[in-house]
């Protein structure tokens, strides 16, 4: 049931994406171009028509490589039917059968973290505090870690292309708090629907979503616990 996608299957990723995300073709487009044939794309197709996918990006910790899950996502009319859990079952077993230390991904909100614990993953990482109305942020190099999630170039560009073609800096990737610490977050990316009192640039974050006191940022996969336990700064979600 699970496949590998090629490049034939791009248009049906490019749709899927847009109809889940409400993402700009440009964006979608940029990363199919720089970074899908580096990429290990699961996908499950029912009837000849791709229904559930994620994306495998190759990152690292210090001296152990890993993939990190992005783009997980799910036609609406095909969801509760576990789909999900098998790809990132499957992308475990990939993992691990392909000479990679931890499979790592950071849920897009608060809820999603008991699903993903359910999938056999647990918290990882120091999570780096936000700023708003002009605050100053804690900075990262003043943060107690050892470790950093890092990966390849051509990725970072494509997160800060997406970051600009969507009007933002490259440190706002268009998420601001409200004033209970609440993400607004626009399905576009844009700041199109967000309230005009958020609109100002110094109440864009500036730092990692912040979950809780003591909600780390990621969650992780790894046989090794030495990985499950390293202090590590994670700054997918804005860097």
């Amino acid at each position: 049931m699970i496949e590998i996608a090629t490049e034939k299957d791009i248009n049906a990723l490019s749709n899927l994406w847009q109809s889940v995300f409400l993402e700009d073709k440009e964006v979608t487009e940029y990363f199919f171009q720089k970074i899908f044939d580096n990429a290990v794309t699961p996908v499950i197709r029912i009837d000849d028509e791709i229904v559930s996918s994620l994306f495998l990006l190759d990152c690292k910790i210090g001296e152990f490589k890993g993939k990190c899950v992005y783009c997980a996502m799910t036609k609406y009319n095909h969801r509760g039917k576990g789909y999900m859990k098998k790809l990132l079952d499957f992308s475990y077993d990939w993992c691990n059968e392909n000479g990679y230390d931890f499979l790592i991904l950071v849920p897009a909100e608060k809820s999603l973290f008991e699903y993903y614990e359910k999938c056999g993953f647990t918290p990882f990482g120091v999570r780096r505090t936000h700023t708003i109305n002009g605050k100053t942020p804690i900075q990262k190099e003043k943060l107690n870690f050892e470790n950093e999630l890092t990966f390849d170039n051509s990725i970072n560009e494509y997160w800060e292309n997406a970051c600009i073609h969507y009007g933002g800096n490259v440190t706002d990737f268009g998420l601001v708090f409200d004033d209970e610490n609440i993400i607004i977050r626009n399905a576009r990316g844009s700041f199109t629907d967000i309230p005009e009192k958020y609109k100002r640039n110094d109440t864009i974050i500036q730092g990692d979503i912040d979950f809780g006191e003591t909600q780390s940022p990621a969650m992780i996969k790894a046989e090794n616990k030495k990985i499950k336990n390293l202090n590590c700064y994670i700054g997918i979600t804005l860097e």
